[in-house]
């Protein structure tokens, strides 16, 4: 639900104990977001170190209380910022999101995993839609199984740089994480709602030289734990490193995401990345277009949508303890009949854009004021406003401002290895 990275640092730089540096990934989901050992020791890495430290350590625990307080132009009764799971709530202080966490890195020897319980509103957002397989007469699966799980996996780092891991592991689609924290916004592009923040199954990297790597992916499906088919979905990821600070993504999923297992019935997704980091800022581009055939309707229509966005990030003060970042990010997104968010309209067109402040205070606490800007083009209003919250009500509204205050605390810790 990295999307592109199992977890972005805001802001990318700083000095001591400062957040993780921008990076890309996840090579591995060991590393979080820092370069697979595909990089030599001796060659410039790809993209700085997610957690730089005299001495690495083998295990990392930690934890954070993510709390927000959306404000909401609209107003709806029912206190929902429509079409995303990371800031679900509105109108009221939410506990967004606390998790914690215990990863163990390949470090003095070559295994590897990594588990985190949550629990919060996200939490439940995020796997409000997994299906239990076998309708009312499933059992073990759905929501209330799944969603205090955020990251559950086991793997092994090989010597020639080949990794294989298998569990509930950050998706490298799209830019950001579904750890708000990381990222260089609060809110979530439309574009990120759109695409999986966690993959369940298998997944092989494979070193192409110093600075490239491909994985290969085997999951149940689109971002779900369970699956509604007996097939499996793939997903290919290209990482280049094409040059100092350039980095480029590619992503190629697809996949039966109904019962119906027949290839013209199959989901595909295509996500491209391209990123650029200096010390003192960064820029990220993302552009995503995705198609699916909705064989169970009448007609057998095609449903597709694309979407992009452009973010950049800048410090204003870099100081030991305090720390002061901005970022700025207009985006689109193209739902074409309302495949991924829903709604009569045949052509519905988001557009929106965010400006966002954070404020880091002695490594352990992140403040945040972010304003953001959105608007519904097509047929009809979108976004909930008062007691129009269902599609098709009277009142539904065709814009939306929203002022999102943060609160996160945050800790993690290194250690070595115990002895026996």
């Amino acid at each position: 639900m990295i999307a592109l990275v199992s977890a972005f640092a805001s802001p990318p730089i700083g000095d001591g104990d400062r957040a993780a540096p921008l990076a890309l990934g996840p090579w591995s989901p060991a590393d979080g977001a820092k370069p697979a050992s595909s990089v030599p020791a001796t060659a410039e890495p790809l993209v700085p170190a997610k957690r730089p430290r005299a001495s690495p350590s083998a295990w990392v625990v930690g934890g954070f209380v993510d709390m927000q307080y959306v404000m909401n132009s609209n107003f709806p009764d029912n206190h929902l910022f429509r079409g995303t799971p990371v800031t679900a709530r509105t109108g009221e202080f939410s506990p967004n999101l606390l998790v914690g966490y215990v990863r163990k890195d390949p470090v003095a020897s070559p295994w590897m995993f990594e588990v985190a319980l949550q629990a919060g509103a996200a939490a439940d957002a995020v796997y409000a839609a997994d299906p239990v397989p076998g309708g009312d007469s499933g059992h073990f699966a759905g929501p209330e199984t799944w969603k205090h799980i955020g990251r559950a996996w086991g793997g092994v780092r090989l010597r020639s740089g080949v990794e294989l891991a298998v569990g509930l592991m950050p998706a490298p689609t799209h830019f950001g994480s579904f750890w708000t924290k990381d990222n260089w916004h609060a809110s979530i592009t439309w574009g990120y709602s759109s695409v999986p923040f966690v993959l369940t199954g298998l997944r092989a990297f494979v070193p192409l030289g110093a600075r490239a790597g491909v994985s290969l992916w085997l999951v149940n499906g689109y971002g779900t734990l369970a699956d509604v088919n007996r097939a499996p979905s793939g997903l290919v990821n290209l990482l280049v490193g094409v040059a100092k600070g350039w980095t480029l993504v590619q992503n190629v999923y697809a996949g039966p995401e109904s019962v119906d297992l027949r290839v013209s019935a199959c989901r595909v997704l295509l996500d491209s990345q391209i990123v650029y980091m200096r010390e003192r800022w960064g820029v990220a581009l993302v552009g995503d277009y995705g198609r699916e055939r909705l064989t169970w309707l009448e007609g057998q229509p095609v449903a597709a949508w694309a979407n992009g966005m452009v973010s950049l990030r800048w410090q204003v003060l870099a100081g030991r303890r305090v720390r002061w970042g901005m970022a700025a990010r207009p985006e689109f997104f193209w739902d074409h009949r309302g495949r991924i968010f829903g709604g009569p309209a045949l052509d519905r067109w988001l557009v929106g854009g965010t400006y966002t402040n954070d404020v880091h205070l002695f490594g352990a606490l992140l403040l945040r004021v972010e304003y953001r800007y959105d608007r519904a083009l097509g047929e009809g209003g979108f976004f909930y406003r008062r007691e129009a919250t269902v599609d098709g009500a009277r009142g539904l509204a065709v814009q939306q401002h929203s002022l999102i205050f943060g609160f996160v605390v945050y800790i993690e810790r290194g250690f070595a290895a115990l002895r026996r």
